[in-house]
């Protein structure tokens, strides 16, 4: 119980975020990117380490869990359903990650 009100918590910033967006007419890709960041960030606790990447052995990648996440919610906040276009709007900011393939 206590888990789906934690989800529905989220769902409801994530879009209490997107209208304040749209209104402001945010069109920074990166800027809405580092805002969802941190909002994972806060919510993540302790399921992720200090790098932002679930507790797992192996290599750790250079591009976080968390930032894949937030990546992701970014393309959704901005309305981009094909991954594709998201792909090719993101060679504009290749220099604003550096560590994505």
């Amino acid at each position: 119980m206590f888990k789906k009100l934690h989800i529905v918590l989220i769902i409801s910033i994530l879009e209490v975020i997107k209208l304040l967006m749209s209104n402001q007419r945010m069109h920074n890709l990166y800027a809405i990117f580092v805002k969802n960041l941190e909002i994972c960030k806060e919510n993540a606790g302790n399921l992720v380490d200090e790098l932002g990447n679930i507790k797992r052995r192996g290599v750790v990648p250079k591009f976080s869990d968390l930032e894949i996440i937030a990546l992701s919610l970014t393309a959704e906040i901005m309305s981009v359903d094909s991954e594709n276009n998201h792909f090719s709007i993101l060679e504009g900011y290749r220099t604003s990650f550096p560590n994505m393939i």
